[in-house]
């Protein structure tokens, strides 16, 4: 088959000037990236794009909210509730989730944020307009159902909590949401390696699977978490911190997600900060206009899923996102997967417009929009067959 054919598909896939995952060459790769270097990188990401998230200082208490049978969909909806405490206050992170009902064994699930709009009885599986007020886009009458029908029926449960609970999508200062949990006013200033908001929803959602884990009807040990635009970045983040996480999928995530900052491609380390100064640590700011001063790229973030699967996708159309850069982050990050004998992208591999590469390591490049679709999760329930066996 022919590649997509861009200036880019003509890009040489060798050696570059971006940070390597070994400093130098060394006989057991696998020992040294799991009992060093993989320590290192995520230290590097936290101090230099995405910030610190607290490891204590918090407790965490559970409950069920509501369950309910819904006949027509053949699934049970859950509604659960982690609470969070802290010295300065309380907040509660809500998980709505969907499971097939005649299972006989605990189902994977799919976990994200904004993945539906969780006050519907049918959810709007779609792309969100993410903001205060998280809105959701108008689909005919039976795509939601027939969408929600189709991850059911293949065995998956289906989970997603809202991201403005965890931390409102506003450049507020960091008063609200978990931050306010964390740090007060009285407190000294934010430090410039501190969380923003994109580690907080990563945070939010290892609560969330905190919560999944304390149900018998789902498998914890194969929860799915996925994420679309900025919520694909929270993704990917969340699966490099918790290794809980069975599987990482990226869905048009881009810049500060799964596209290399270093290409400059599509939107770019500066403008993002610009016009999202809150999503990273302050550290980031410094790097716009300076992405090869980096000391990691985003290739490394998708290395961090390691050796679990992992799956990125792009769109044709969506070249904010920079597809062949998001590409690129999948076929670097196979050197790791190989240190466990697990095969990536290999050097003849490139993507093919609305087809499905690779094995461990996955990646789509789809016609059209940014948005996630029903070939998307098609693609993603697919991949999960292959490696969870529903």
């Amino acid at each position: 088959m022919m590649s997509h054919a861009s200036d880019d598909s003509m890009v040489p896939l060798s050696e570059t000037d971006w940070p390597l995952f070994m400093k130098q060459k060394v006989s057991d790769p696998k020992t040294v990236w799991e009992t060093h270097r993989r320590a290192e990188i995520v230290n590097l990401f936290e101090n230099h794009i995405y910030g610190k998230a607290p490891d204590d200082g918090f407790q965490l208490a559970f409950e069920r909210l509501e369950e309910k049978v819904l006949e027509h969909l053949n699934a049970r909806r859950l509604r659960l509730a982690t609470h969070v405490k802290t010295r300065l206050g309380q907040l509660t992170i809500k998980t709505t989730l969907f499971l097939p009902i005649e299972k006989g064994k605990p189902s994977p699930v799919f976990l994200g944020m904004h993945l539906f709009d969780s006050s519907r009885e049918i959810p709007v599986i779609g792309q969100p307009w993410i903001g205060p007020r998280g809105q959701f886009p108008k689909l005919a009458k039976k795509e939601p159902e027939v969408l929600l029908k189709m991850i059911l029926n293949r065995g998956y449960g289906l989970a997603t909590i809202d991201a403005n609970e965890v931390d409102p999508d506003e450049h507020d200062g960091f008063k609200n949401g978990l931050h306010a949990l964390f740090h007060s006013e009285k407190d000294a200033p934010h430090e410039k390696g501190d969380w923003g908001t994109l580690g907080a929803w990563a945070w939010g959602l290892s609560r969330s699977l905190d919560a999944l884990k304390t149900l018998e009807v789902v498998d914890a040990r194969r929860v799915i978490v996925i994420g679309h635009s900025r919520m694909g970045k929270a993704a990917l983040w969340a699966g490099a911190k918790d290794e809980r996480f069975a599987m990482v999928i990226s869905n048009n995530s881009g810049c500060g997600g799964a596209a290399i900052s270093r290409r400059m491609k599509g939107e770019t380390v500066a403008h993002i900060n610009r016009v999202f100064p809150h999503w990273f640590c302050r550290s980031f700011h410094a790097y716009g206009n300076r992405e090869n001063q980096l000391p990691v790229d985003q290739h490394m973030l998708v290395a961090l899923s390691a050796p679990r699967p992992v799956y990125i996708a792009s769109a044709e159309k969506d070249t904010w996102a920079d597809p062949f850069g998001e590409f690129l982050s999948a076929y670097y990050a196979s050197e790791v997967y190989r240190y466990y004998e697990i095969e990536g992208l290999d050097k003849d591999v490139r993507p093919v417009l609305n087809h499905s590469v690779g094995d461990h390591v996955g990646y789509h490049l789809r016609s059209g929009r940014h948005d996630i679709t029903a070939f998307d999760w098609l693609k993603y329930l697919e991949f999960a067959d292959r490696h969870l066996e529903p």
